[in-house]
């Protein structure tokens, strides 16, 4: 009788021991569950790297810039590298790609100096432009600037790289034909023909607007 109630009584604790032991199973379980931040059991809580958008920048996107560097044909080179600032945001969906201030940079694609008988050229790629601290790679092109066209005009691009006609007409005295030399000059430096040993020269100026038109797509960070 008394073994019958020791055999009744060891089962009893053993099966207290075994439940307690899994309760405490599952109470070492909980953290661990838990440590994906949202208890969801997915694994993805505030500490999971959050997922980067990008925008896409179109080819065929227009990019103003304003130029912040001095170019000059008489100088310039293939290669050489200019910078400048976006003149007015890229805005692409309603989203703002580059802000107005971006900072723009590329380099000279083509040159041509004056010579006599011909035009000076100057023509400029955009091959970069930054946005806070991520820099991108872009393709964008301009149309030349050629001496004596309406474009260098209105850019004020055109400038004379010897004495202009006033001057000349002046150091032959005032006489009519000092005037008709003059106008001459004049002349050639309205069409950018060159009339004298170097002519006129492209000259881009600091500020100088310029608008350029990608040629392939960019992916912008957002």
């Amino acid at each position: 009788m008394n073994r019958s109630r020791w055999i009744t009584s060891y089962i009893l604790l053993a099966s207290i021991a075994i439940s307690l032991a899994a309760v405490m199973g599952c109470n070492e379980q909980q953290p661990s569950q838990s440590a994906g931040g949202n208890g969801n059991g997915n694994g993805n809580g505030n500490n999971a790297p959050a997922a980067v958008a990008y925008l896409n920048l179109p080819s065929g996107t227009s990019i103003d810039v304003t130029l912040g560097t001095i170019l000059t044909s008489e100088t310039a080179s293939v290669g050489d590298s200019w910078s400048g600032v976006v003149a007015k945001s890229v805005i692409v969906d309603g989203r703002t790609l580059a802000p107005a201030g971006s900072v723009a940079g590329g380099t000279v694609t083509a040159v041509t100096a004056a010579r006599k008988g011909n035009r000076a050229m100057l023509d400029l790629g955009l091959t970069s432009f930054t946005v806070g601290n991520q820099n991108y790679r872009v393709q964008g092109i301009t149309e030349a600037v050629i001496a004596g066209s309406p474009r260098a005009r209105n850019l004020g691009a055109i400038a004379a790289a010897t004495v202009a006609g006033a001057v000349v007409g002046h150091a032959i005295g005032g006489s009519d034909k000092g005037t008709a030399i003059g106008a001459v000059v004049g002349g050639g430096a309205a069409t950018g023909v060159v009339s004298q040993t170097k002519g006129w020269q492209v000259v881009l100026k600091q500020g100088t607007p310029l608008t350029f038109t990608t040629s392939e797509a960019v992916a912008v960070r957002q």
